[in-house]
C-alpha cells in the first residue's frame, strides 16, 4: 500500500472523530514519534521470548522441566525426539532465556529459570480461562 494510501486512510479515520481533534500529519507524526521510543533492546529480547515459546516441541520441554532439571537425554526419551532435534530445541530456549544449564562432567542439565515458570503459569491460566 502506497504512503498516499495510508495517510488518505489515516486522515479519514482522524475526520471521523475516532481519532480526537487533530490533523492527520499531526496524528502519523506522534505515532511515528512513539514507534521510536520502544526500546530496541526490549523489542530483540521480546522476540527472542516469543520465539522460543512458540513450538509446540518447546513447548512440551518447557512442561516436563517446570517440574525438575533433566538432562538432554531425558528429555529425549520422553518425548520421542532425536538428540540432535532435542539439541536444537534446548539451544533456542536456552538464547530466548527461558532455560539455564548446569554441568556436571559431561552431563549439561537444564532447568527452567523462575520467571519462566511464572510465564508458563499465567500462560496456562489465560488459556483455560478462554475457553
Amino acid at each position: 500500500m502506497s504512503a498516499a494510501v495510508t495517510q488518505d486512510r489515516v486522515r479519514r479515520l482522524v475526520d471521523s472523530g475516532l481519532r480526537g481533534a487533530c490533523r492527520p500529519t499531526e496524528r502519523i507524526s506522534q505515532l511515528r514519534k512513539r514507534a521510536k521510543e520502544t526500546d530496541a533492546l526490549t523489542i530483540t529480547r521480546l522476540e527472542q521470548l516469543f520465539f522460543g515459546l512458540a513450538d509446540k516441541t518447546r513447548l512440551m520441554i518447557l512442561g516436563l522441566l517446570a517440574t525438575e532439571e533433566l538432562s538432554e537425554c531425558e528429555v529425549t526419551s520422553a518425548l520421542g525426539l532425536t538428540q540432535p532435534t532435542t539439541s536444537h530445541h534446548l539451544n533456542i530456549l536456552e538464547r530466548s532465556s527461558l532455560v539455564t544449564i548446569r554441568r556436571e562432567g559431561k552431563w549439561v542439565f537444564y532447568r527452567v529459570v523462575p520467571t519462566t515458570k511464572v510465564l508458563l503459569g499465567k500462560g496456562s491460566a489465560l488459556v483455560k480461562g478462554a475457553t
